[in-house]
């Protein structure tokens, strides 16, 4: 029996070391598997037809600016600001948009985002899971939540 889990064991490591091409090590195997990825965007979509509105851009840059996490994600564009097109109407009937207003996108929908080459556009109430973001970053799928202008303090991911 133990001879059997050693060779068993002895097929997994060449298995890896094969796969890994050659890594052998812990420090070359965490080389092989790293993979550099970029962070996720989180974009708002805002509306400037007057001063009223851009005051709110303004206050909304400014709550965001004051947690220290959400500061330095701005500096590193990892949360931006896009103009709508029009007003603050953003069509989910563009030919790049999926829109989706309640429920959670999970794995599954950002695949399904990423086969059609879509841009999600969510609502308010819509959350987003943990391995949906990664898988996000991942596949390139940009997550664009609206501005709420009467609820704006609830529409950054973390």
């Amino acid at each position: 029996m133990a001879s059997e889990n050693e060779m068993l064991r002895s097929l997994v490591r060449d298995a890896l070391r094969e796969a890994l091409n050659g890594a052998n090590g812990a420090t070359e195997i965490v080389k092989a598997l790293a993979v550099e990825s970029k962070p996720a965007q989180l974009v708002e979509v805002v509306s400037l037809n007057n001063d009223s509105d851009l005051k709110s851009l303004v206050n909304r840059v400014l709550d965001l600016a004051a947690d220290p996490q959400t500061l330095a994600a701005l500096r590193e564009g990892t949360i931006v600001f896009q103009l709508s097109q029009q007003s603050s109407n953003h069509s989910a009937s563009d030919s790049n948009a999926t829109r989706i207003e309640k429920g959670a996108v999970t794995e599954s929908t950002i695949r399904k985002a990423a086969e059609s080459g879509s841009t999600l556009i969510l609502g308010r109430k819509v959350v987003v899971t943990s391995l949906a973001r990664d898988k996000a970053r991942e596949m390139g799928v940009a997550i664009i939540r609206e501005n709420q202008q009467e609820n704006q303090k609830g529409s950054v991911m973390r």
